[in-house]
């Protein structure tokens, strides 16, 4: 409360600090920036395309393996989708308290030939899989009181010309742009990731999402 100036990185940061009794013209928002995209050298183009080996959709996160990530919800939503998309190919990049979970979890709903983890990843391959995406996905969710607060990794995905899904809680709509840039689902709810990703690849939807989250992204230099 001493503070002259308190700086959040979304409106939502923002609201939670005036929530809990600071002065609101006190709190300034500034979002965080990104340096992407940068260039990716030749050999890692080449892995990142063995890794999704011609699927499609090619579908990536990269975060913390943690529950606020949703990512055991990500792996039913594959599962359910496959019958939709036969050659669907997803590659999760991170690390985590989640992960032995999530690796069972893959074991038990069949999906070792859809589903790639990659916990300890070179810079160079991360971004060359993101470069080699389709969609980013994810769609986090309020869990205890761990919330997202802004969501850089969709300014990041944006940059090399991707659209993302997010979820509808904390302050990812300040990453997302919903309609134009991707889209925002509820994260706790199977049914409600499953129709946006549909939504988010109908009729080549997801080209123009990702020209637009391009564009979109420069804004956060």
């Amino acid at each position: 409360k001493k503070a002259k100036f308190i700086i959040a990185n979304s409106n939502y940061t923002s609201d939670l600090g005036a929530n809990m009794g600071l002065e609101k013209n006190k709190i300034y928002v500034i979002h965080p920036g990104t340096n992407y995209p940068v260039p990716v050298n030749e050999a890692s183009k080449l892995e990142a395309k063995n890794i999704f080996n011609n699927g499609f959709p090619k579908v990536i996160t990269i975060a913390r393996l943690d529950k606020r990530k949703s990512h055991q919800n990500i792996l039913m939503t594959i599962k359910n989708l496959i019958p939709v998309y036969s050659d669907i190919k997803y590659v999760c990049i991170g690390d985590g308290d989640e992960k032995k979970n999530l690796e069972e979890l893959r074991k038990q709903l069949g999906l070792e030939m859809q589903v790639t983890f990659l916990p300890r990843t070179e810079e160079n391959l991360k971004i060359s899989l993101l470069n080699e995406s389709d969609l980013f996905l994810m769609p986090s969710v309020i869990h205890k009181k761990s919330v997202e607060g802004f969501g850089i990794s969709f300014i990041e995905a944006g940059s090399y010309g991707k659209g993302s899904i997010g979820g509808k809680d904390g302050g990812q709509s300040a990453a997302i742009e919903d309609g134009q840039t991707g889209y925002l689902c509820d994260g706790n709810d199977l049914n409600s990731i499953y129709e946006t990703i549909l939504k988010f690849f109908h009729n080549n939807r997801y080209k123009i999402l990702g020209l637009q989250a391009k564009e979109f992204s420069k804004k956060f230099k």
